[in-house]
């Protein structure tokens, strides 16, 4: 081989070997985003949450032990039922008389993110109202849940994560 051709694929290589090294580093973004509507109409409190689908289908599994493939045709028939015990368990909305209850909606899937649909009725708007969120937290540390309440005009944006999974709004 003379210098030349040996020089580009020595080249080539040193910068294979550079494109594989960042791309095996690069770290993950963990994230969702929740947002919380008071509607004066229904005396409801309408959130919807967006997850990034592979990370919550990673969660329910672990805790299912089973496969679920949300937003396959081959979604496990249980997936609603999972979803809402793991909300029921990680996102919790409290007042002066206790937690209140959170119905499930549904739930909309595409190929990189869930959207989750709650409610909560009769909700009072008052301050103190709390919110507790370890959405993702037990699987993935560096998650952060960015929470988005709106009152009429007023929006009030907090992000909870591991260090703190609760706010008063």
């Amino acid at each position: 081989m003379n210098n030349s051709l040996l020089f580009k694929v020595f080249s080539l290589l040193f910068s294979i070997t550079i494109l594989l090294g960042n791309t095996a580093n690069a770290h993950k973004f963990y994230m969702s985003i929740t947002d919380m509507e008071y509607n004066a109409e229904s005396k409801s409190l309408q959130i919807s949450m967006k997850l990034f689908v592979d990370d919550f289908e990673q969660v329910l599994e672990q805790e299912q032990e089973v496969r679920i493939l949300l937003g396959t045709e081959k979604e496990h028939p249980n997936a609603n039922v999972f979803i809402k015990e793991y909300i029921n368990t990680h996102f919790i909305v409290e007042q002066s008389k206790g937690s209140l209850p959170v119905t499930f909606i549904g739930k909309e899937v595409d190929k990189d993110y869930a959207w989750i649909y709650l409610e909560i009725k009769n909700f009072k708007v008052k301050d103190g109202t709390l919110l507790t969120s370890s959405m993702l937290l037990d699987y993935f540390t560096e998650q952060t849940n960015k929470i988005n309440y709106k009152k009429g005009q007023e929006v009030i944006s907090f992000t909870l994560f591991k260090e703190n999974l609760s706010k008063e709004f």
